[in-house]
């Protein structure tokens, strides 16, 4: 028998449990990416905070959808 060491991420109640769990997912995502690129340099710096745009963008949509 194989037991799986990853943990099943737990069943969202709602539509609404999940956005505001993506959203929390992309805010700790922003700022990891962020508190890198600022220890970074260079080309490796300009990819940390293309991330962070990327990170905004998709945080800018889900707020599109939160509102509706």
């Amino acid at each position: 028998m194989m037991i799986n060491s990853t943990p099943s991420p737990p069943l969202p109640n709602s539509l609404e449990d999940s956005l505001i769990q993506v959203s929390e997912i992309l805010r700790c995502a922003s700022a990891t990416a962020s508190e890198t690129g600022d220890n970074l340099e260079g080309l490796k710096r300009d990819l940390a905070f293309s991330v962070v745009h990327l990170i905004n963008m998709a945080k800018a949509e889900l707020e599109c959808v939160q509102s509706h």
